[in-house]
Order: C-alpha cells, then structure tokens, then sequence
C-alpha cells in the first residue's frame, strides 16, 4: 500500500510558518536563548542536588540501621535490668500495700472511735 502523499505543499506551509514565528519571537526577545541556556543549567543542577540528597539519604539509613542494631542490645540490657528490679520489687510492694491496708484500718478504727466519745 502506498503511502498517501496529499497536500505535500502543506507541510512546507506550516513548517515555515512555525519557522518565522520563531524567528521573530527570538527577535522580539532578545534574552530568551540565554534565559533557556540558564534555565537548562538550573534543571541540570536541581537534578545533580536531588541525585546528590537521595545519595545521602541512602548513606544515613544504612547508618541509621546500624546504629539501631547497637542500640538494640543496650536497650534488651536495660529491659532485663528492669524486668529483675521489677521481680525484686514485688514482695516488697506487697509489703508496703499489706502495711497500707493494716494502717488505712488502723485509722479508720480510731476515726470511729473519736466521732463516738463526740457523739456521747
């Protein structure tokens, strides 16, 4: 199948035209070349800082993980340690709640004593 080659002119037509208002819009704007070629430079550079970033980040997690892998024996000391003052601390708060209770007791027995000699 041959291809279909109507209107031929039309291509050229529309090819100059977008030719000549280029032309003159870079006639009529002096700067816009240099203003593209600073343009093109700050993308470059904004590529260049993010490649740079994601780099550095890349370099901080690895450090990161290796630091919470030391960090995580110190803290499974800290939760042991914790664990054995919390089982040595049992009998001695049952101690101290058993002796609250007895006084709390105590108290009461006496308020209820004095509000009867007032009350006689």
């Amino acid at each position: 199948m041959a291809k279909n080659k109507r209107h031929p002119w039309l291509k050229g037509i529309v090819g100059s035209w977008v030719g000549w208002q280029t032309v003159k819009y870079v006639s009529q704007h002096p700067h816009f070349l240099r203003d593209l070629k600073h343009s093109v430079k700050n993308y470059a550079q904004a590529i260049s800082d993010f490649g740079d970033a994601l780099q550095s980040l890349r370099l901080n997690t690895a450090q990161m993980k290796v630091e919470l892998k030391k960090s995580e024996k110190t803290l499974n000391e800290i939760q042991q340690s914790v664990n054995r003052f919390q089982y040595k601390l049992e009998p001695r708060m049952a101690k101290i709640n058993e002796l609250q209770k007895h006084l709390s007791n105590e108290l009461n027995q006496v308020q209820k004593e004095v509000v009867a000699k007032k009350r006689k």
